[in-house]
């Protein structure tokens, strides 16, 4: 008996000594959010109703320790009345996140989320997680991150009760889906062009439309919510498909810009900037902590030369007349003027804004991707109209190298070129004329009034609006009719006999007539024969204009072929 009275007085003892609880706790500011670091051993039920060792400003943690505490008060604020039931905040990877849910009359609600069950948010670079609700009026919203780097994130996140996105594909996805689509359609004209051209530029547009759509989709969310891919995998093509734009887009100017307007300094430099952002790109995305916490200064840095010398080239070369380097200003500017945006916050923290860049980006790359097009668009008329140009000039250049100098007709080139085509059209007959006595001329009177002796020849078999007639000289005073129709032989016999009083018309030194001697084939019977080639008509035709010269000069040997066997050595003659 007197032992049991001995423990009731221990007790009592031991109360009247002990401080009360509720009374010795430091209590948490109304409407608070405050943090604290601490082990892994320590839970919420400990940490979360006392605030001593807290701290309720700023958002720096102790990155050492092993779970890190972040308590949201409700007492007083916004929050008073109706609780939040999502977060959303910036997306690092972490171990555990466990919410919990502390009520006012004593109650709790506990919700556990790895990495991989939070919900993207409006981007890549946010996650969305929802919080867990009670029955009652909630008191405080307490998150202990477990393995996390970013901790931070959590203070500055941002309580709603609504996401910004549905957790499954959202009006955001659906509208990052088309502008990926929109952003690889240039694609098709890249081609088209390529295959025109034979250029490499449109390649270089090509791979920036590829790298613009895939840097779309992976900051904006579509990306991960499509595929399986780590958040590593995410990360490396987040930061890698960046840095290969760029390098597309040096590259695709390099090639674009017109070669009169870039020097050899200037391609020296944008050779130099584009193995600068490929070894920027890699070292800082597959080797972060080689660089540690000037991992962004180095990066950044090294982007700011290289935009730098970017316009400085293009620059140049817009002051030096080119007419594509402004397209290629205007189309890249909005771009980088969102690079050098973070480039400032990084170098200068105290003008650090909370900016999600996004989707300014995202139209800053669809701004690039129109601007380049339309680009790409005007040189392709540009070269189309300089390579037609050439074309025509270099026709221009094959009609003049088919005819005579002297006289206007067609050469013996063309003639070639041409026969073939021209029996096809029905042309089937054949004279061979040439000046009798000519060498007498030009040993009398010169080789100048020989040259208007044979103008004058040639003004007379020239065709003129005869249709069914063409006239070639096929060298020194000789030529060559081609004609078709019942009438070739009259019409060949009429330009032979024209030849003399065209010539006494026009060149008055020459004092005696100068007549023509002509061998004539119609070889219609044997024009479709393989045999029937120029070479073989033409030797025949030449027989029969011998023949004729030796007959007594101003007159026409004719024959009608209908084999290749022909007897030149009894021509018949029509005319005397």
């Amino acid at each position: 008996m007197h032992a049991v009275h001995a423990l009731i007085f221990a007790y009592l003892a031991m109360q009247a000594l002990a401080p009360a609880p509720l009374s010795a706790r430091e209590a948490f500011p109304a409407g608070s959010i405050c943090h604290t670091s601490d082990k892994k051993s320590v839970g919420v039920e400990v940490r979360a109703v006392d605030a001593a060792g807290w701290s309720c400003k700023g958002a720096e943690f102790d990155w050492e320790a092993e779970r890190h505490f972040i308590r949201f008060d409700f007492e007083d604020g916004r929050w008073a009345g109706e609780p939040p039931r999502f977060i959303e905040f910036d997306r690092h990877p972490f171990g555990k996140l466990t919410i919990t849910a502390l009520g006012r009359e004593g109650g709790h609600a506990t919700r556990v989320y790895g990495f991989k069950d939070t919900q993207l948010g409006t981007s890549s670079l946010k996650s969305i997680v929802e919080l867990p609700r009670l029955d009652e009026p909630t008191e405080a919203m307490v998150m202990v991150l477990d393995d996390g780097y970013w901790p931070e994130a959590l203070v500055q996140g941002e309580l709603v009760t609504e996401p910004s996105v549905r957790s499954t594909a959202g009006v955001i996805h659906l509208f990052a889906a088309l502008l990926c689509g929109l952003l690889l359609a240039p694609m098709i004209f890249d081609f088209v062009f390529f295959r025109a051209l034979r250029e490499s530029f449109p390649l270089f547009h090509a791979l920036f439309c590829v790298m613009a759509s895939l840097q779309t989709a992976a900051v904006s969310g579509l990306l991960p919510l499509v595929s399986g891919l780590t958040y590593e995998a995410e990360l490396i093509i987040t930061y890698l498909s960046l840095d290969m734009l760029v390098i597309a887009t040096i590259l695709f100017a390099l090639n674009f810009i017109e070669p009169r307007y870039l020097t050899r300094r200037h391609r020296q430099i944008l050779f130099g900037i584009t193995a600068l952002t490929l070894v920027n790109g890699l070292a800082t995305t597959l080797f972060p902590a080689a660089f540690g916490l000037w991992l962004d200064h180095v990066y950044f840095g090294a982007l700011l030369i290289i935009l730098t010398a970017y316009f400085t080239v293009l620059g140049q070369a817009q002051r030096g007349g080119s007419k594509m380097a402004p397209y290629l200003i205007f189309g890249f500017a909005p771009l980088a003027s969102i690079v050098l945006f973070q480039l400032t916050s990084v170098y200068v923290p105290s003008l650090r804004i909370d900016f999600d860049e996004t989707w300014p980006q995202n139209f800053a790359l669809l701004f690039e991707v129109v601007a380049t097009a339309l680009a790409v668009a005007q040189r392709f008329m540009t070269l189309r109209r300089e390579r037609d140009k050439a074309l025509n000039a270099a026709r221009d250049l094959e009609v003049l190298s088919e005819l005579d100098e002297l006289t206007g007709l067609l050469n013996r080139r063309a003639l070639e070129a041409r026969y073939p085509l021209l029996v096809r059209q029905g042309f089937h007959a054949m004279a061979v004329v040439d000046l009798d006595q000519f060498k007498s001329i030009n040993d009398l009177y010169g080789h100048p009034v020989g040259d208007r002796v044979i103008r004058s020849a040639a003004w007379a078999l020239s065709p003129g609006d005869e249709e069914d007639m063409i006239a070639f000289r096929i060298g020194g005073e000789e030529f060559l009719l081609l004609l078709r129709g019942k009438d070739a032989a009259q019409k060949a016999e009429g330009r032979r006999k024209a030849v003399t009083a065209r010539i006494m018309a026009e060149v008055d030194e020459v004092q005696f007539p100068v007549t023509a001697s002509m061998g004539y084939l119609d070889f219609a019977a044997i024009a479709t024969l393989p045999e029937a080639s120029f070479e073989n008509l033409y030797a025949h035709g030449d027989r029969l204009l011998y023949a004729a010269k030796c007959a007594g000069r101003n007159r026409t040997f004719s024959e009608k072929l209908e084999d290749l066997e022909p007897n030149p050595a009894s021509p018949r003659s029509v005319a005397a």
